[in-house]
């Protein structure tokens, strides 16, 4: 026999795992097609540089670099996107433009941080550039379907991208030009407007970069100073099986947990033109209910999944458990540090925020390049973000503990 409610657990767990496969779909796809062709990549280069080391030094820089380019766009976007669906397409094709111009500039900086360490001939350089900036169109084109929570249709572009890397692996530039045809042939109707861009506030726009920059870079700023530092030289394959638990807390919070926080907060807000400070004591008692238990259960999520991990190693190659649980933990607490980062500018406090993170990357810089080795950086690291986030969990408390007078009197000031 079954209870009346189990039929709705299971409906739920359903829509959970879905959710979260879909969020994880990157990790998934790519974690496996890579391993599976870079035996057949052995022997190819680019100017002398085997095309395994060049993709590599794309893969590092994406993530961060995505967060940086892409970041603009979702705060001009995103009231779009929740008002006027139908427009997001038009809207998104006409500030393409402008964010594929700061794009260039942004992938020649990484480039030439790239050459600058490794010394690459001109035409390998060229071919990091292009490749590059490839990824961050793919990237670019994803933000449509992911505004608009079109997950299956973001999932397609990644299946697209590993399939390309599995049956042709040599062809290096081939894999984001396929994945961002699934994401910008939906949009041919659209596109049109690229003739048209929209006038953007550049002061505002770069200061957007910026945050992207620092708030980003806590997550995903770390592979790219290992690639800097040590070129590849590092245990890669460890590296990234290891930075899955935080990947998978984000993914969590961003796809699982936040939906429901975001509608409650939005109702907050549309409280604020029409209610008093009284009568949203009780809606803001329960939305900061909901925002510590998503962020409680996103860290519960990137700890299991170290535990995963390091279960994992013991069983393939247990000398390795030692250097498993460092970088798994310490990639984990990036996550955790990025997440309360990220709420205490939700908060309406971006300069700590920034403040916290900056110090964060300050430190990473200084101990990645002064500290050899993959497992003694994030360990060292590590040591340093423990009090960064027990100041930014004393600091989310107090930013999110009386919403309701944070969030009028920030609106208040803005009339």
């Amino acid at each position: 026999m079954t209870g009346p409610d189990e039929p709705l657990l299971r409906r739920k767990a359903t829509w959970v795992v879905k959710t979260l496969f879909l969020a994880m779909s990157p990790a998934i796809l790519l974690g496996l097609s890579y391993p599976l062709a870079m035996s057949r990549m052995v022997g190819h280069t680019v100017a002398g540089v085997p095309i395994a080391s060049l993709i590599v030094s794309v893969a590092v820089a994406v993530p961060w670099l995505s967060q940086v380019t892409c970041g603009p766009v979702y705060r001009l976007m995103g009231p779009v996107a929740d008002a006027e669906p139908r427009q997001c397409v038009r809207q998104f094709a006409r500030l393409w433009p402008t964010v594929l111009a700061f794009s260039v500039v942004s992938v020649l900086l990484v480039s030439a941080l790239v050459a600058a360490s490794t010394h690459w001939p001109a035409l390998t350089i060229a071919a990091h550039f292009l490749l590059l900036l490839e990824n961050m169109v793919f990237a670019q084109s994803l933000m449509v379907a992911d505004l608009l929570r079109r997950r299956h249709h973001w999932a397609l572009g990644w299946l697209a991208y590993a399939a390309s890397v599995l049956l042709l692996p040599t062809a290096w530039y081939l894999p984001p030009l396929l994945a961002a045809l699934t994401q910008i042939v939906p949009m041919r109707s659209a596109l049109s407007g690229l003739l048209r861009p929209l006038p953007v506030r550049l002061g505002d726009y770069v200061a957007d970069m910026g945050r992207g920059l620092i708030l980003g870079g806590v997550l995903w700023a770390d592979k790219l100073l290992l690639f800097l530092t040590l070129g590849t030289q590092w245990r890669i394959a460890l590296a990234y099986l290891c930075l899955q638990p935080a990947v998978l807390g984000y993914s969590f919070y961003f796809a699982i947990a936040t939906p429901r926080v975001t509608g409650v907060l939005t109702e907050f807000h549309r409280g604020l033109e029409s209610e008093s400070i009284d009568s949203l004591h009780d809606r803001s008692r329960y939305l900061t209910r909901l925002l510590n238990r998503a962020l409680v259960r996103a860290g519960l999520v990137a700890v299991l999944g170290v535990l995963a991990v390091v279960v994992v190693i013991a069983v393939v190659d247990p000398a390795s458990v030692a250097d498993a649980l460092a970088v798994a933990l310490g990639s984990a607490l990036l996550a955790v540090l990025t997440l309360l980062a990220y709420e205490i500018d939700h908060a309406g406090d971006p300069a700590l925020a920034m403040a916290l993170s900056g110090a964060h990357l300050l430190a990473a810089l200084v101990v990645f390049t002064l500290v050899s080795g993959l497992t003694a950086s994030f360990a060292v690291t590590a040591l340093v973000d423990v009090p960064l986030i027990a100041v930014s969990m004393v600091v989310y408390q107090a930013r999110w503990s009386s919403p309701e007078y944070s969030f009028f009197w920030r609106k208040a000031l803005s009339w």
